[in-house]
C-alpha cells in the first residue's frame, strides 16, 4: 500500500514539474529528457509512469477518476440535480488551476479519445449513470430517458463547456456558468421542466 502511495506521489510530481516546464518554455520545446532531469529521475523512470510526453497532459483526466469518487461520496445526501451540478462544478474547477494548458489538454484528449482517454470518459459516464439510475429507481428523478443516455448528454455538455471556455478565454462567463446554462436547458427536457436552482 505504501509503495502504491509513493508511486502515485512520484507520478504527481512528474506531472507538476512537467507543467512548470511547459509554462516556462512552451510544450513543444520541452523534451522527456528535460522533464526527467528536472525531476532527478532517469528517462526510463519517466516512461514507467507516462508512455509518451503527451500522456502527461492526460494526467488531469486520470486524476479526476479518484476525485470523482470523493466528490460523489461528499454530496451523496443531496437531491440529484444539485448533486450533479456540484460534481461538475468541482470537476471543472480542476481546469481553473491549469487554464493555460487547457487547450493542449483538450486537443490531446480529443486525439486520444479512441485510445487511453476512452477509459476515463467511460469511467466518468458510468459513475454518473449509476447516480442517475439510483435516483430514477428511487423515484427522485421522474424521466422516461435511460440513465446512460442522460449521462452521455451530460458528458457532452462537459466537453462542450471546456471547449467554449477555452475558445473564449478572458470573457466574463466563468467555466461553471457556461456549464450550468447548458445543463438547465437539458435538465428541463430530462425531468419535464424544473425550477432554476442557482448555485453561485
Amino acid at each position: 500500500m505504501l509503495r502504491e502511495e509513493r508511486k502515485k506521489e512520484l507520478k504527481k510530481q512528474i506531472f507538476l514539474k512537467s507543467i512548470e516546464l511547459f509554462k516556462e518554455y512552451g510544450y513543444d520545446n520541452v523534451t522527456v529528457e528535460n522533464i526527467a532531469s528536472s525531476c532527478g529521475i532517469a528517462k526510463g523512470t519517466f516512461f514507467n509512469y507516462f508512455p509518451k510526453k503527451e500522456h502527461v497532459l492526460l494526467y488531469l483526466g486520470h486524476s479526476q477518476n479518484d476525485l470523482l469518487q470523493e466528490i460523489i461520496k461528499k454530496h451523496q445526501d443531496l437531491k440529484i440535480k444539485k448533486k450533479l451540478l456540484l460534481i461538475f462544478k468541482e470537476v471543472l474547477s480542476v481546469y481553473l488551476e491549469n487554464t493555460d494548458l487547457l487547450k493542449l489538454t483538450l486537443s490531446e484528449t480529443i486525439r486520444s479519445a479512441l485510445k487511453d482517454e476512452t477509459r476515463n470518459i467511460g469511467f466518468f459516464k458510468e459513475s454518473l449513470a449509476e447516480l442517475l439510475e439510483d435516483a430514477i429507481t428511487n423515484d427522485m428523478l421522474p424521466t422516461h430517458f435511460s440513465s446512460k443516455t442522460i449521462a452521455s448528454v451530460l458528458i457532452g455538455i462537459y466537453f462542450n463547456t471546456l471547449i467554449s471556455w477555452s475558445v473564449n478565454e478572458g470573457q466574463s462567463n466563468d467555466i461553471f456558468t457556461i456549464f450550468q446554462d447548458q445543463f438547465e436547458v437539458v435538465w428541463q427536457g430530462i425531468d419535464g421542466g424544473s425550477n432554476y436552482e442557482n448555485l453561485h
